[in-house]
């Protein structure tokens, strides 16, 4: 209860610096300047998920844009097809360095207040955020490639990877938007980006970091994969194939 009571206390005690900055000073209002509820999450063997809170200062007469990516993987998009009456995935593309979480909120539709060059370049929307990013293919099509994409980011949406959310303005002055981090997130550091929308310019971006770690026995088994992955795997061989000895035996033994 302790624990819970000191975050609470210490988002509140950040969402109030915000106010006085914008009562004590104008000046702040030329930046980008926002914050994290908690931008340190612990993922334990139990972790289902976690909710961010983060918030800012809006601007007069500019819009906000809020970014968070997750680290960057090689993402694979399958097509299966039917083949002497099974199905088999017989065409793949692999394309480089997709963000692994993709979340979003925005003041207002940001192809209205961007111009799709600067969307493809900063990577600000789902449908071009594989535009310019590097791929492998096994087959060669004349086919545009917009439906594989579109299959990519539904399935990426339906597990909730990438997700558009709302966008809370608070008299104008502030703004607060809620992420929830899903129980698939992977450890490593996600990018939270603010940036300030003007004359279909970006005049300002500014960038934190949220952490997202492994902690007790479940990161002592992730270091211990990553740092010795032979050794691993093999454990995990031999540790199967106990497994089934052993549940056979049981099996016999009833």
């Amino acid at each position: 209860m302790e624990k819970i009571k000191y975050k609470m206390n210490k988002s509140k005690i950040k969402l109030i610096t915000f106010i006085l900055l914008i009562l004590i000073s104008n000046s702040v209002l030329a930046e980008a300047y926002f914050d994290i509820s908690d931008d340190n999450i612990k993922i334990e063997t139990n972790f289902i998920g976690k909710e961010v809170i983060i918030f800012g200062i809006l601007n007069d007469d500019q819009d906000t844009i809020l970014t968070i990516k997750g680290p960057e993987r090689n993402a694979v998009i399958q097509k299966k097809e039917r083949i002497l009456g099974f199905w088999f995935n017989t065409k793949q593309i692999t394309y480089n360095q997709i963000p692994s979480i993709f979340f979003i909120a925005s003041s207002n539709n940001i192809e209205d207040i961007l111009p799709a060059s600067t969307i493809i370049k900063e990577e600000l929307s789902f449908n071009y955020l594989l535009e310019n990013k590097t791929s492998q293919r096994n087959f060669i099509s004349g086919v545009s490639l917009n439906t594989w994409i579109d299959n990519f980011v539904r399935i990426k949406k339906s597990k909730n990877l990438f997700k558009e959310y709302n966008f809370d303005n608070i008299d104008n002055k502030l703004f607060q938007t809620r992420i929830f981090f899903p129980a698939k997130s992977i450890p490593g550091e996600y990018k939270v980006n603010v940036y300030q929308i003007e004359n279909n310019l970006i005049l300002n971006n500014k960038e934190k970091i949220i952490t997202l770690k492994k902690s007790g026995i479940g990161s002592q088994i992730y270091n211990f994969a990553h740092k010795n992955a032979a050794a691993y795997g093999l454990f995990a061989i031999i540790f199967a194939v106990l497994s089934g000895f052993l549940a056979a035996t049981l099996f016999r033994r009833s």
